[in-house]
């Protein structure tokens, strides 16, 4: 289970290379055009909707629980000093 969000936060962190940021916003739409130039959808907006296509198109890949990053240490291992 992923680490327990503070209460009122929507959003987190995650670490993606520069290369797939660069590719990430190449999908960004258009959202308007302001006095200072066009404005873009965010990264949060881009990745919601890449997430979303995938999982309709891949269903069996979805599980029914989410999975940790990296495996955790028992509590009985962690009270050895190991």
């Amino acid at each position: 289970m992923p680490k327990k969000r503070k209460a009122g936060a929507y959003n987190t962190t995650i670490s993606i290379t520069w290369s797939d940021k660069n590719r990430l916003r190449r999908l960004a739409k258009k959202i308007k055009t302001t006095k200072n130039g066009d404005v873009y959808e965010s990264d949060s907006i881009i990745f919601n909707r890449v997430l979303k296509d995938y999982m309709s198109q891949h269903p069996t890949e979805i599980k029914q629980s989410t999975t940790l990053t990296y495996p955790s240490r028992s509590q009985d291992e962690s009270q050895q000093g190991s």
